[in-house]
């Protein structure tokens, strides 16, 4: 397959927003019902790979590539993985906790994939509220407190699943106000940069990561 076979080939599938709707909800909808099998290991130990696919459709179906997507990532990459290093190793921003191997390979004891998942669920998040025609302030906000949220419907089924384990098997407070500092920053990173986040896939990843969680919150 030459370069131009394979470049009309991603051309069409970016002009098709529905294979990756379809490719995303496939692979959380089998996801959850995988984990809540007797085959939960198998499903749980492909997290990152389904972690790496999320974040490859995400790029694909990108409706703008500018220096602000790559800024954006590697600034929201960088905070988010430094404030889980500074607290698996010290207990700081989020409290005590560490991560087993569930995720992948590890860099410091975080796992390298953990990076990624603060860019998913920050641009998907803000691809929901920074359209709204209101002040960029409170976009911020609104964001910052939906990805709260969010991490309180992730907390119980991650240590469920051993994505991660909490001292004295106890979530603190801690966290959440962690969430929600790291959280604004890299909102308002995105706001300063005027980052594009018109994405014809976005919001579907983000409402598979919320059916995702609040099924398992339901059913372990």
């Amino acid at each position: 397959m030459n370069s131009d076979t394979f470049s009309n080939i991603i051309q069409k599938i970016k002009s098709k927003p529905v294979i990756g709707i379809i490719v995303i909800s496939a692979f959380y909808f089998f996801g959850i019902l995988g984990i809540l099998s007797d085959n939960r290991e198998w499903f749980i130990e492909k997290t990152a790979f389904n972690l790496t696919l999320s974040f490859i459709i995400l790029l694909l179906y990108q409706k703008k590539y500018n220096w602000s997507l790559i800024w954006a990532f590697l600034f929201c990459y960088f905070i988010g993985y430094t404030a889980e290093y500074l607290g698996v190793n010290f207990g700081l921003i989020f409290g005590e906790y560490i991560y087993p191997d569930t995720l992948g390979p590890q860099l410091g004891g975080v796992p390298i994939i953990i990076g990624v998942n603060w860019f998913l669920i920050t641009f998907c998040v803000a691809s929901l509220i920074f359209p709204l025609k209101i002040n960029a302030f409170i976009k911020v906000i609104i964001a910052t407190i939906l990805t709260v949220l969010i991490d309180v419907m992730i907390e119980p089924v991650a240590m469920e699943i051993d994505f991660w384990n909490w001292e004295n098997n106890e979530v603190p407070l801690q966290n959440y106000l962690g969430w929600a500092v790291i959280s604004f920053f890299i909102f308002s990173f995105y706001s300063i940069i005027k980052l594009s986040v018109r994405n014809k896939v976005a919001i579907i990843l983000l409402f598979w990561q919320v059916i995702f969680f609040a099924v398992l919150n339901f059913f372990l």
